[in-house]
């Protein structure tokens, strides 16, 4: 009896060794910065909204119907719906990276920027990441990542690791709620938001705008950033084109967490 109990003691202790990273909160500040690769003539990136949860938090899935908050997002950049549901559905920490200047309204991440922003987080309740942002000018073209635990910011035994992602013109997502012809696209100068076709369709890989006869309306498009819009440069779907590059490191406390500076917006 004396060497069963001292086998279950030895089981024990060795499933304590390999648990009890999991057990002790790990507190980190990360920056998140993100990127935007389009060249002159390409598109912006709205507001890049960031969450750090447990894995559980799943905004959308490709084959189906885009929820409205995901619609909102997709179609005008307002990310407003999705903080709204994380805030009731995770305990995770959820804000957004942006431009420090933009346009009246919408800081977006414009051609070539880098801008980051501050989160802090832990290894139990936002061990993963998920990100969200639209192509402007586009019709519901976004980015994000469909799988929620695909991103992993802790390795098995709970230490940072960081994060390097990389999103390529392949890996954008079609809302299937705005025909993707280009025309009457919000945030050109002068376009009319009403004049867009519906289209009801499920989320999807996004092929790109139809060219129609004279060519896409966006381009050659005045944007409120005042350039405007190149065919070639805006081609996202062209082999190898390079959207965005998010970065996680690991750093010492030098603000408060953009998810406080957020509730001012």
């Amino acid at each position: 009896m004396k060497l069963i109990a001292r086998i279950f003691k030895i089981l024990a202790m060795s499933l304590l060794v390999v648990v009890s990273p999991f057990q002790l909160v790990q507190a980190n500040e990360v920056k998140v910065e993100v990127s935007n690769f389009f060249a002159d003539g390409g598109l912006a990136l709205t507001l890049a909204w960031t969450g750090f949860h447990d894995g559980t938090f799943d905004p959308f899935n490709s084959g189906v119907n885009a929820s409205t908050t995901v619609q909102a997002l997709a179609k005008n950049g307002d990310m407003s719906g999705i903080r709204a549901n994380f805030a009731t559905t995770s305990c995770g920490i959820n804000g957004a990276v942006f431009g420090p200047e933009g346009f009246t309204g919408t800081p977006v991440i414009e051609l070539g920027e880098i801008t980051a922003a501050f989160f802090d987080i832990n290894n139990i309740g936002s061990r993963y990441f998920s990100f969200l942002s639209m192509l402007r000018p586009t019709n519901d073209a976004f980015i994000g990542n469909e799988n929620p635990d695909q991103y992993s910011l802790f390795d098995m035994l709970g230490n940072f690791v960081g994060l390097d992602i990389l999103v390529l013109g392949s890996r954008v997502w079609d809302a299937g709620t705005k025909a993707n012809i280009g025309f009457d696209s919000p945030f050109l100068a002068g376009a009319n938001a009403q004049g867009r076709q519906g289209e009801n369709a499920t989320i999807s890989k996004h092929s790109g705008g139809q060219v129609l006869a004279g060519g896409l309306s966006i381009i050659s498009g005045t944007t409120p950033l005042e350039y405007t819009i190149d065919e070639l440069a805006a081609n996202f779907t062209a082999a190898g084109c390079q959207i965005t590059r998010i970065k996680i490191t690991q750093v010492a406390k030098v603000s408060d967490p953009a998810v406080d500076m957020l509730t001012v917006l």
